[in-house]
């Protein structure tokens, strides 16, 4: 659900023309978190036996498809600057995503050698 949270606050951040209160009907906040979920269940497709190109292929469509129909549900436009938010949502949160996978896989990398180096000593 992060990453619909994000696109909706862009979207309304940045296409509203008023400041102060925005009025968003329920229903609104219900198609995004129900498309936004769906989009969080789509990255089993990592866990499939797919290379992790196409299932990089599969996940961004697919999550472009669930935001479309995210967008046509809430009567929202989409147009040039709707899309540029959805592509730097995406690239954004997969560079934190990366990031924090090679950060994970350093320190345990990190705690295998110092047990590896503690067996050696103990032999």
């Amino acid at each position: 659900m992060r990453f619909g949270t994000i696109i909706y606050l862009l979207i309304l951040g940045m296409t509203s023309n008023e400041v102060g209160d925005i009025a968003v009907p329920i229903n609104s906040v219900f198609i995004v978190f129900i498309c936004s979920g769906l989009i969080g269940e789509l990255s089993f497709l990592f866990k499939t036996d797919l290379s992790y190109f196409l299932a990089f292929i599969f996940h961004l469509i697919g999550t472009l498809a669930l935001f479309s129909i995210m967008m046509f549900s809430n009567n929202w436009l989409i147009n040039w600057q709707t899309l540029f938010i959805f592509i730097l949502a995406y690239a954004m949160i997969w560079l934190v995503i990366r990031l924090t996978q090679e950060r994970d896989i350093r320190r345990i990398n990190r705690q295998i050698k110092k047990r590896n180096k503690q067996k050696v000593k103990f032999k």
